[in-house]
């Protein structure tokens, strides 16, 4: 009679336990489509709970893809199709009951009609216990369970390999009760399967029993300290160690079992615990014969062959690694061709499964045994698969799109080829593998034990290539190991006669319900169309991570005051942080950063600083910020790092709405805001009382306003934090140190522990306007982070990182702050942050590490790039092309040249340098490369503030990963949502280090956190190896190349205060740089003065932007301005598209370029070639470097080069439009743009002057000479002013004491320079140095012996690099000279002051020194310019010098504060020369800075071009 599987299993309730697993899933799938008429399906989900288990089957195994044909069958029905078949139950087979009530599992088995278990522990070596749990005590709960049935039935699944080692023909009518593998060997041995249960039960017994041992204990605590001290922890915590001890006994006791049970299973036959295991499960079940059961088992499960689609396959399969190992470039594979690799697809096995069920529910005898396997029926040998193999392999490179198309050419040639086991031995990974470890050993013995310096860093290097070599060939061997038993020892012969037998009864019509036909499948097809394409998709992506070793996370802190516990003890006597002020240098260990901290920590408890409290830290990076950082910590308060450049009402504005107690600030920013408490009293007093510091001895509060007696009680409160202003208090106050009695009863107010999950840092992200938006990270957040970080970056005591980031920034924080420190890195910090120290701190200091954003890198690239060019055309291109060859050396093999070819930049970065650690925006894919090249290791990794903030960062090798920001961290999880058909979607990230949310704002929180995933606003996309690339952002924030956040609605709210303005939107625009530039598009209000042209309007809008822009820093000016007559693109719901907006303004950009070049070309080429000779002469570079589209940044423009640029301007007879806006120019030919040639008669040289090798010989003096020759001098000089000319002096009096100075007075004659030293006297003159023009004074030899030998003149160009020339001033004045400059830049031909160049203005600010003016009279009378023989006027005629009050760097600082350097320097320029003037006319009038400014302003309106911004 034939069977009916659909009249079979209609109706039926079925208890279905293992549906979360490979083949379950597509068994229970297959059921519920090709059976719908099933009565119900009780489906086992592993949980804690019932809504767990019920939660995990809808998101975990409904959304699988095998249930994707009932989807397409019911569609919107379909869930509603499921909840009708199938109920979740919380079950564990491992637990009496599966876990359930006794109840509740007698009321589901009284309707049940069969129990299929197809659960069961797959891993191959699992502990013994572990094993013993799931498929022995799995088994024996599921025959108690089965006997509460009407009539129990149970189908089991179990594998053809419980055969173990033996080979030939595996019958399915074999005994299977008291069954062993070696029964042939061991004759006369029984094997009884309850025995061996107990047996099994006393190894585990004697493991622990062993673990109890003395000595064994005494490792366990061995181990544990060793561990700990690897891992950075206290090893005297004995809180900590013991649990350390216990988890390393637990480990032990896994370890001894899993041996123990493995040696068993050997002894008995079986290849290891899981057939071992799965054996005794299967003969405890068939030894119940009040059961009807039946046995599955099948062979290798691999791809479906067509449910629910061709193709699926999932988890860790037996071919898998085969494929993995062959693509990675494995040529040689171990196997006996002659064996059979027995494997089913996984849509068949599940058809025998449910045609068992089928059976076991109309036949109460039905046969034991049902084998699915291939090789009776289809044998297909491993010879074959292994060339089945090579042939996908070819496939595979030959369509690969990513890589050398050369590499991947010459990968797919390489044929995969089947060998002996001792062949692959001698050959292969075995071997490879001896010599790997062979050579790490010897680069140990090589390595320098100084510590290392360029040939421990290329020995370093080499290493981790080696290292990553022995990796892989440990993971072939690994999985050839696995595998083995399968692909040579045993070759087996699984026959299936008896599902053969039932899949004949089964009605003819009804047969494609239960899929079975392994005689018919074509080996080729199916491998190379089905099986690889299948696991390429499901199965490769991940298997690899699976395979390999994993990353294993460095230990993490309970909190951040256990890692600073554990650093200061572990590294007491080691330098901790160290900088260099004043000329003196400090350095700081361990030790003494624990007593300062302890220090600042007993200050703030004292002063009131509660648990909960939150403080402001407001520094420029230096060791106190740490300190104060930690010791806000140890007072069990919350800091709030801002940053340095921040603005009072920014610093109001954070500390009212992070609700802060106090401000903790270093003297330098208290010098620079000395209204900064005056101003907050103001701002809380407004509303609120003010609050006061408790009264110290001088009866002071802590803010410098008095205190009154109800301050007298002290404490902050929560009751008052939001009311009172904060407290503020210096560095010096917070460090002074008290007496040992009073720091013991501040120590004692200290809170004793804080919990991990307190908030440490509140960072503000946004907003300096409005409410800003404030992520609350916390301890655990960060300890996290620096363990996920040290995991990455192998720092250590040997270490030295350079701190540049501002330390609020959250990056620099994590990676250059908390991770360096607990790690006993020496960390450096610079007083002041200029080219200068940076290039000295990193030549000399001890820096091995230095984290930065790409404008640093950028900065460093175009240095070397510079210097290389600055050395010779040829050098500069025969070194692009080393640095080309170096970075393929390095992408395709373990060796570095870099440090050896390009010695000298090494050194010059020190010699030691390891990592750049790059992250804000992203890098220059340029840059990246040529640093690569250059031998450098460059590491960019990507994260927000919410993170804490790195998510993925690539990983320290000799390849560079071009474009992407690497791999996760260990412990974080990221994925893309929504994918688009590139692969491209937001990325989400999940991980302990994503914050908690954000303060006081649960819609914004709600908004990015959902299930623990944080919203990154980024679009990103993740390639096969699981490297993320981000290809933008579908965030509105913008980031700059220096990695800042600017918000756009902040930026709008600034910009959008004027009458003029309808509406605007700003957005970023791609920058060339890596990051993005701030651009807004601004839609006017012409009806806003009718009276006004819309020219005139465009025009008002356009001078609101500078004025608005001159009060912010430059990051958050607007770059790009363009105004539109038409609306700004909106939604339905009103809100800016800004996605049109940055389309829109790109199309202007475009618009206004081609108008340039338009009227670039209408000047001519010869203004082009003339702008074009000035950039070259200042830059000084050869005219050919310089092209019309060159970037300035390119060239090596900064602030000075850009003062030296207007200055070249001038000479050469043009005019500068706007001076104030001249830095943000960004091409050569937009500057053409920003000049106006006046001019024409005068001419610049078409190259820069190059210093000519003189071939004549200089003159030399001897040393007796020069003195006689000075001394004449000297005379000669006193006779001059003394007797041939009637000179007066005055103000004598206002030459500074003790203090060296600029001298600036007018010039009209070469008698000046004389005239001024004898009006500063004897002392004051050789102290001074006067710079004199080169071309004019030092172009023969006998000029020059004249000068160097009796003067104290040094050469300064008037034309050619100002920067060459101001490095001998700065040079002069850092060795204590004063120096003497004519600002005007030349003697006046008519005796008139000319206007003061900026020069001095830039000496003032960027050397911090004063100016002393001198109005100097009559010399132009009595020796003009162009005069040779002086008249007989001459003699006797009257001149003089006036000395003028001195302006000192404080002054000249104040009266600059807040204007752009550009027009500070001329600001101070002009200054002085009102002083000249003042003396010359005999007045006192005071100098209007805002008068000037706005005369400036009006000049460069009447000089801009009337020119209209939009089309009228």
């Amino acid at each position: 009679m034939k069977l009916s599987p659909t009249e079979i299993f209609k109706g039926k309730t079925i208890f279905f336990i293992g549906g979360t697993g490979f083949v379950g899933k597509v068994t229970l799938s297959m059921l519920l489509n090709n059976f719908p008429d099933v009565g119900k399906v009780y489906a086992t989900v592993r949980a804690r709970d019932e809504n767990e288990s019920t939660t995990r089957f809808w998101t975990s195994i409904v959304t699988s893809p095998t249930f994707d044909p009932l989807r397409e069958k019911y569609g919107e029905k379909f869930e509603e199709f499921i909840r009708e078949k199938v109920v979740p139950v919380n079950g564990d087979v491992g637990n009496e009951f599966l876990g359930m009530s006794e109840e509740q599992a007698a009321a589901i088995m009284a309707e049940t009609d069969l129990i299929i278990n197809g659960a069961g522990n797959v891993t191959f070596n699992p502990p013994l216990e572990s094993a013993l749990r799931t498929n022995v005590v799995g088994s024996n709960n599921i025959i108690k369970l089965a006997r509460m049935m009407k009539k129990p039935r149970v189908v089991h699944v179990s594998t053809c390999f419980v055969a173990g080692k033996r080979s030939g023909a595996i019958w399915e009518n074999e005994p299977v009760v008291g069954y062993f593998p070696r029964k042939n060997e061991l004759v006369g041995t029984t094997f009884d399967v309850n025995r061996e249960v107990e047996d099994c039960a006393r190894l585990s017994e004697q493991a622990r029993q062993e673990a109890d041992d003395a000595v064994q204990a005494a490792k366990f605590r061995e181990q544990a300290r060793k561990r700990f001290i690897e891992e950075g922890r206290d090893p005297d915590d004995e809180a900590e160690l013991k649990s350390a001890i216990f988890r390393e006994r637990k480990m032990w006791i896994r370890e001894r079992t899993t041996e123990l049970g493995a040696e068993r299973a050997e002894y008995w036959g079986w290849t290891n615990i899981y057939t071992y295991s799965k054996s005794l499960a299967e003969q405890i079940i068939a030894s119940q014969d009040d059961i009807v059961k039946t046995l599955v088992r099948p062979s290798i499960v691999e791809s479906s062959q067509s449910y629910p689609f061709p193709g699926w396959n999932e988890g860790f399969t037996t071919t898998a690694p085969l494929i993995l190992i062959a693509l990675r470039g494995q040529p040689i594979i171990p196997v006996n061709e002659k064996l059979i690799l027995d494997i089913i697809p996984v849509d068949m096995v599940a058809g025998v499964i449910l045609a068992a069920a089928m059976n076991v529910l109309v036949d109460d005898n039905p046969p034991l045994v049902f084998q699915a396997s291939s090789g009776d029926s289809n044998p297909n040998d491993m010879k074959r698969i292994v060339g089945l193999v090579g042939l996908y392999k070819r496939q595979h490179f030959e369509e690969k799109e990513t890589g050398s198309k050369i590499v991947n050419k010459l990968a797919g040639m390489i044929e995969a080829a089947p060998v002996k086991q001792r062949t692959y031995e001698l050959t292969s990974a075995p071997m490879l593998n001896k010599l790997a470890k062979r050579a790490d050993d010897l680069m140990d013995r090589a390595t320098p034990r100084w510590g290392g310096g360029r040939i421990g860093n290329i020995i370093s290097d080499l290493k981790k290539s080696t290292e990553e070599f022995k990796r892989t060939t440990s993971e072939t061997m690994h999985a050839f190991a696995m595998f083995k038993p399968f692909m040579i020892d045993n070759e087996y012969l699984y026959r299936s006669d008896n599902v053969r037998a039932l899949m004949a009864v089964v009605k003819e019509k009804e047969k494609h319900l239960l899929p079975w036909y392994p005689e018919r499948l074509d080996w080729y097809d199916y491998w190379l169309k089905v099986h690889f394409p299948g696991m390429k998709k499901w199965v490769l992506p991940t298997l690899e991570e699976e395979l390999k070793t994993q990353e294993r996370r460095s230990h993490t802190y309970k909190d951040l005051l256990d890692l600073f516990d554990t650093a200061t003890k572990r590294f007491p006597t080691r330098v901790a942080m160290r900088i260099e002020r004043n000329g003196r240098k400090e350095q700081y260990t361990f030790e003494d950063v624990r007593e300062l901290t302890l220090r600042a920590a007993g200050f703030l408890a004292d002063k009131g600083i509660k648990p909960g409290d939150r403080v402001i830290l407001f520094s420029h990076n230096m060791p106190e910020w740490g300190m104060t950082y930690f010791g806000i910590l140890k007072a069990g308060a919350t800091a709030v790092p801002i940053d340095p450049a921040s603005s009072v009402d920014e610093i109001i504005n954070f500390a009212k709405a992070g609700e802060v107690s106090a401000i903790v600030i270093s003297p330098r920013l208290a010098n620079e805001n000395p209204d900064l408490a005056e101003r907050l009293a103001s701002a809380w007093r407004a509303d609120t009382p003010v609050r006061m510091s408790p009264k110290d001895e001088k009866g002071v509060d802590g803010a410098g306003g008095p205190a009154d007696a109800g301050d007298l009680a002290g404490g902050t409160g929560d009751a008052d934090k939001s009311v009172r202003a904060p407290f503020v208090w210096e560095f010096g106050e917070v460090f002074e140190m008290p007496d040992e009695l009073e720091e013991a009863k501040r120590l004692a107010l200290l809170p004793p522990k804080v919990l991990g999950n307190a908030v440490a840092s509140l960072i503000f992200t946004s907003g300096t306007t409005g409410k800003p938006k404030a992520v609350m990270l916390s301890h655990k957040n960060f300890t996290n982070m620096v363990s996920m970080l040290s995991s990455v970056l192998d720092m250590d005591i040997t270490d030295g990182v350079l701190s540049v980031l501002p330390m609020h920034h959250t990056f620099e924080f994590s990676a250059g702050f908390l991770t360096p420190f607990s790690n006993g890195t020496q960390i450096t910090y610079l007083d002041d942050l200029t080219a200068e120290e940076l290039s000295r701190a990193i030549e000399r200091g001890h820096v091995t590490g230095m984290v930065g954003v790409p404008a640093l890198w950028e900065m460093l690239h175009r240095r070397i790039k510079t210097r290389l060019r600055e050395r010779g055309d040829w050098i500069a291109d025969a070194a692009d092309s080393m640095i080309e060859f170096n970075a393929w050396l390095r992408d395709n093999t373990p060796f570095n040249l870099g440090p050896i070819v390009f010695f000298p930049i090494h050194q010059g970065m020190g010699g030691k340098m390891r990592y750049m650690i790059s992250g804000g925006s992203a890098l220059s894919e340029k840059v990246q490369k040529d640093l690569h090249g250059l031998g450098f290791t460059v590491l960019e990794g990507y994260g927000l503030t919410e993170s804490s903030p790195v998510l993925t960062v690539a990983r320290p090798g000799n390849k560079l990963l071009r474009g992407s920001v690497g791999k996760p961290l260990p412990g974080v999880e990221v994925k893309i949502d929504e994918p688009d058909d590139n692969g491209v979607g937001e990325v989400l990230a999940r991980g302990q280090n994503v914050m908690l949310g954000y303060f006081n704002n649960d819609e914004a929180t709600e908004a990015v956190l959902h299930d623990r995933w944080l919203r990154t606003g980024d679009l990103g996309r993740i390639d096969e190896d699981g490297n993320l690339y981000i290809v933008g952002r579908s965030k509105d924030v913008i980031i700059d190349s220096n990695g800042k956040n600017i918000y756009p609605d902040e930026i709008e709210e600034l910009y959008s205060k004027s009458g003029f303005i309808k509406e605007l939107s700003v957005v970023g625009l791609p920058d060339s740089d890596g990051g993005e530039k701030i651009a807004a598009l601004v839609v006017p209000d012409y009806e806003h003065d009718i009276a006004l042209s819309r020219t005139d309007v465009n025009k008002r809008i356009e001078e609101h932007f500078r004025e608005v822009a001159a009060g912010l820093p430059f990051f958050k000016r607007v770059k790009v301005m363009h105004v539109t007559p038409f609306e700004l693109p909106r939604t339905a719901t009103r809100k800016v598209k800004r996605p049109e907006v940055v389309e829109m303004l790109i199309a202007l950009e475009e618009r206004d370029r081609k108008k340039t070049k338009a009227v670039v070309e209408s000047k001519g080429d010869d203004n082009m070639l003339w702008i074009r000779k000035i950039v070259a002469t200042v830059s000084s570079r050869p005219l050919s470097d310089v092209a019309v589209e060159d970037k300035l940044a390119d060239l090596g423009f900064d602030s000075l080069m850009f003062v030296e640029l207007q200055a070249a301007v001038e000479d050469a007879g043009g005019r500068v439009l706007s001076p104030d806006t001249l830095n943000e120019v960004q091409t050569v030919r937009e500057l053409l743009t920003a000049v106006q040639r006046v001019d024409k008669t005068k001419r610049l040289a078409d190259e820069p002057k190059v210093e000519e090798k003189r071939d004549e010989e200089e003159i030399h003096i001897p040393s007796l000479v020069r003195r006689i020759g000075n001394a004449a001098v000297d005379l000669a000089q006193e006779t001059l002013y003394s007797k041939v000319l009637d000179t007066g002096i005055e103000g004598q009096g206002n030459v500074p004491a003790h203090v060296n100075f600029i001298v600036a007075p007018n010039h009209a004659s070469h008698i000046d320079t004389g005239l001024v030293k004898r009006a500063l006297g004897k002392d004051v003159a050789e102290q001074t140095v006067a710079v004199a023009a080169a071309d004019y004074w030092f172009d023969t030899k006998y000029k020059r012996a004249y000068m160097n030998n009796f003067t104290t003149l040094v050469p300064i160009e008037r034309t050619g690099s100002l920067r060459q020339s101001l490095r001998h001033v700065t040079r002069i004045l850092h060795e204590g000279y004063n120096a003497l400059i004519f600002p005007e830049g030349t003697r006046s031909l008519t005796g008139e002051i000319a206007e003061f160049k900026p020069v001095i203005g830039y000496l003032a600010l960027n050397q911090k020194i004063g100016i002393l003016p001198i109005y100097l009279w009559g010399t132009f009378e009595a020796y003009p310019k162009g005069m040779t023989i002086p008249k007989r006027d001459s003699i006797g005629a009257k001149v003089g010098a006036k000395i003028g009050r001195f302006l000192s760097y404080e002054e000249l600082r104040d009266m600059t504060e807040g204007v752009p350097n550009t027009e500070a320097y001329r600001l101070i320029a002009a200054r002085v020369q009102h002083e000249v003037e003042n003396m010359r006319d005999g007045k006192r009038d005071k100098f209007d800075v805002a008068a000037v400014r706005k005369a400036w302003k009006a000049e460069r309106r009447k000089a801009r071009k009337q020119e209209p911004v939009i089309d009228e």
